[in-house]
C-alpha cells in the first residue's frame, strides 16, 4: 500500500485531501506547513506528496526546490486554487503536476493513480 504526504496549512483542504486518499485505499500521513513536511520526509519513504501551493512563510514552491536539493525523485501534485502560467511553468520545471482547487474527489484519485504508477 502506498504512502502519502499531504501538505496543506488549510485544516479543512486537508483533512479532505485525506480522507479522499484513504478511502481510495492509500496511507495518509499530514504536514501543515513546509517545515513540518520536512521534518516528516527524515524519517519517512513516501510514495507521493500532495502539496498546497501557497502556505504561510514557505511556498509549496519553497518545498520543491528543497526536494531537488535532496535529489528526491518522489512524485508531487501542486494543488492550487491561485495557479497561474508562471506558477505552473515553476511547477513543471520542479517535476511537480498541477491540480487546480477546486477538484473532484476522482480528479485527486486519477492523479495520484497516475504519478504513483509511474515512479
Amino acid at each position: 500500500m502506498s504512502w502519502i504526504l499531504v501538505v496543506d496549512d488549510d485544516s479543512i483542504c486537508r483533512d479532505s485531501m485525506r480522507k479522499i486518499l484513504e478511502r481510495g485505499g492509500y496511507n495518509v500521513e499530514v504536514a501543515t506547513d513546509v517545515d513540518s513536511a520536512l521534518d516528516a520526509l527524515k524519517g519517512n519513504n513516501f510514495d507521493l506528496m500532495v502539496c498546497d501551493f501557497r502556505m504561510p512563510g514557505k511556498s509549496g514552491l519553497d518545498l520543491l526546490s528543497e526536494l531537488q536539493v535532496r535529489n528526491s525523485r518522489m512524485p508531487v501534485v501542486m494543488v492550487s486554487a491561485f495557479a497561474d502560467s508562471e506558477t505552473e511553468k515553476k511547477s513543471v520545471k520542479l517535476g511537480a503536476r498541477l491540480l487546480r482547487k477546486p477538484f473532484r474527489r476522482q480528479e485527486l484519485l486519477d492523479e495520484t493513480s497516475r504519478c504513483i504508477h509511474h515512479i
